[in-house]
């Protein structure tokens, strides 16, 4: 798998460079006689594609399509051979994270809370303060709001020691080393924090089926891609045989919350 881009404006290098990078890895593995999959996609919800459908004057559907299609130009021209390429506005997709949502809130795993924090836009995420340098998120060069809303939240803290123990023994391989290192200084340093999975002021996201007041956080959507990417349902007793991915090409400013 490439990440699944965001479509808050054009392709650019970084993309072709993660993709190229798959697309080579693909090939190899298929002139061995393996049996390959190769999952790219698109990321298309939450409050920055919302402001910047805005900005142009569009619906945020309309906006979506037009940049997933220059995402998708891009990979003809550079003759990337994909297997499934999933948009996390297709309704097969929708359907399978309201699944996901009713599943996990049965379970007692999601709860209905505040979360508060210090949020940054550009990352369509809350930020520690050791993340930011002078105040500002580093990715972005820009202040952080503070933001506290009704949310519902993902219970994380019962899982901390068992992921640390899967880092630690390659089960969830990390590469290149610095990088685990990173990840486990961090699982390490303070108790993970339950997380927000919900926003209930961005309208631009998919409606929880238990309170459609709020939508699905847009990294939770965008997560569950790379099953629905293989034809997943939802359905937590059936995981498709492909899962899970044996190579997850990502860029290292996103490292953190994917291995979280």
């Amino acid at each position: 798998t490439t990440p699944v881009y965001y479509v808050n404006a054009k392709p650019h290098i970084g993309h072709a460079y993660t993709s190229v990078a798959g697309d080579a890895l693909a090939r190899f593995h298929k002139s061995q006689g393996d049996e390959v999959f190769f999952l790219m996609g698109t990321d298309e919800h939450g409050l920055k594609i919302q402001k910047k459908a805005e900005e142009a004057g569009k619906e945020p559907q309309i906006y979506a399509d037009e940049i997933a299609g220059e995402f998708k130009s891009l990979w003809d021209k550079l003759n990337i051979k994909y297997d499934s390429f999933i948009r996390t506005t297709d309704p097969k997709h929708k359907a399978a994270v309201q699944k996901v949502l009713q599943t996990l809130l049965d379970k007692g795993v999601i709860y209905r809370g505040f979360y508060e924090g210090l949020y940054c836009v550009g990352c369509e995420q809350f930020k520690n303060e050791n993340d930011l340098v002078d105040g500002k998120c580093p990715d972005h060069d820009t202040d952080c709001e503070i933001v506290k809303e009704e949310s519902y939240l993902l219970k994380m803290g019962d899982l901390q020691e068992d992921l640390i123990k899967k880092i630690e023994n390659d089960e969830f391989k990390i590469r290149p080393e610095k990088y685990k290192k990173e990840i486990l200084s961090f699982l390490k340093s303070q108790p993970l924090k339950d997380v927000s999975i919900s926003r209930k002021n961005v309208k631009w996201g998919i409606p929880l089926p238990y309170d459609p007041e709020h939508t699905t956080y847009v990294w939770f959507d965008a997560f569950l891609s790379y099953l629905t990417g293989i034809g997943w349902n939802g359905d937590i007793n059936n995981i498709p045989d492909e899962w899970p991915a044996d190579v997850q090409l990502i860029g290292k400013d996103i490292l953190r919350v994917h291995a979280t």
